[in-house]
């Protein structure tokens, strides 16, 4: 972490973050991440401006190829049949462009029009800039609908999936230390000249509770970071699904490997126009804020509102158990230029070292008698690295 940096970036969001430090004092990094991400029409994600793909700061693999969507919606069947419900709910949750949501509703309509017919497709999106842009693209399917939050669902209302891609590492962090055997919380206030300056303070109640029910020991020197609000998401996700799944695709690590000392500063990059940094203090309100996901902290707390673990993997596994092989086949056979340019791109889903193994993939279900699903059919063997 950057101990002491001026603030750059959206000037107008920078003076409304430095009058909150100066009338309330120091703040948490969460609060300033929180700011900097979703501050109303200011923040990263709350402001019209393109994010995602080559004019914006990063990819997704809903950008790199349909396949992933066909897939997915190759496993939203699967859930469809097993639950055997009149009443199929799909709720995407952060949809981006909505490409993903484009390609999975295309393929349900094309391939399997009793499920498409049945299905409710909704998205949860707060970023108006997005909504516009999902609506554009999704203009060609009557069953889809827009809501802002998870919390405007009535709870044990949705029976069918919930899933994210990309969606957690978003969320506001606080930032902890341990000195002398002691753990700190990061906060940040301003010097003489109006710098950002990290200090120390106590750690709330939340956090020391979250590191004891978690069993969390932290090396001595490690900087890292603390999701709690992802740990409250997971649990509002459980209380609105009546039956059905969860489905979690992002990148990040069981409590075990995320904490080792090999990551003593943590996990948190920021994102501008596909470069990557640790200063989370410069492009303040355009650059990406992203830390890794601890997955066994969304499988405790989901099981406290009812999910149970159905599977965790990779997303190489995940992709290739549901067919991704035989798409890689049908391209080889074609033999065509865009075949192997699409062979390229889908590569890139399933490498080693790369998205194929970076991006895990959490699976939990609730009120259903044999849950286990194709997508979860030959898991990874270094399973130590997958024990939540």
């Amino acid at each position: 972490m950057i101990q002491m940096m001026k603030l750059t970036g959206k000037e107008e969001l920078i003076s409304i973050i430095k009058d909150r430090i100066k009338k309330e004092g120091a703040i948490s990094f969460r609060d300033f991440m929180d700011m900097a991400l979703y501050y109303p029409e200011l923040g990263y994600y709350t402001s019209p401006k393109a994010k995602i793909g080559g004019y914006g700061d990063f990819f997704t693999a809903s950008e790199l190829d349909k396949a992933f969507g066909e897939l997915l919606g190759k496993q939203f069947v699967e859930i469809y049949q097993k639950l055997d419900e009149k009443k199929f709910q799909i709720v995407e949750i952060g949809a981006g462009k909505g490409y993903l949501a484009y390609d999975i509703l295309s393929f349900l309509k094309n391939s399997h029009k009793d499920v498409y017919s049945n299905t409710e497709y909704v998205i949860i999106e707060k970023s108006p800039y997005h909504v516009d842009l999902q609506k554009e693209i999704l203009k060609g399917f009557d069953n889809v609908r827009w809501v802002q939050d998870i919390i405007d669902f009535e709870d044990e209302s949705v029976t069918g999936v919930i899933f994210s891609n990309e969606l957690f590492d978003s969320f506001p962090v606080h930032v902890i230390r341990k000195i002398n055997g002691k753990i700190y919380e990061v906060y940040i206030t301003l010097d003489q000249d109006d710098n950002v300056k990290e200090i120390l303070k106590e750690p709330s109640e939340d956090i020391k509770r979250y590191l004891r029910e978690l069993n969390i020991h932290i090396p001595e020197g490690m900087t890292t970071e603390i999701n709690l609000d992802a740990a409250d998401y997971i649990q509002k996700i459980g209380r609105k699904l009546k039956k059905g799944y969860v489905i979690t695709i992002d990148y990040g690590y069981p409590s075990a490997e995320l904490y080792k000392y090999y990551r003593m500063k943590g996990t948190l990059l920021c994102y501008y126009k596909h470069r990557y940094s640790e200063n989370f203090y410069e492009n303040v309100g355009l650059q990406d804020i992203t830390s890794h996901v601890n997955f066994s902290a969304l499988n405790y707390y989901g099981k406290i509102a009812g999910l149970e673990l159905t599977g965790f993997t990779d997303q190489a596994h995940f992709l290739t158990n549901l067919g991704l092989m035989d798409i890689f086949a049908q391209l080889q056979e074609k033999g065509d230029y865009e075949s192997y340019e699409r062979l390229n791109r889908l590569k890139t889903l399933v490498l080693p070292k790369g998205m194929g193994e970076k991006f895990k993939v959490l699976v939990q279900h609730k009120n259903v008698d044999s849950p286990n699903l194709k997508g979860l059919e030959i898991l990874p063997y270094t399973s130590e690295r997958y024990k939540l």
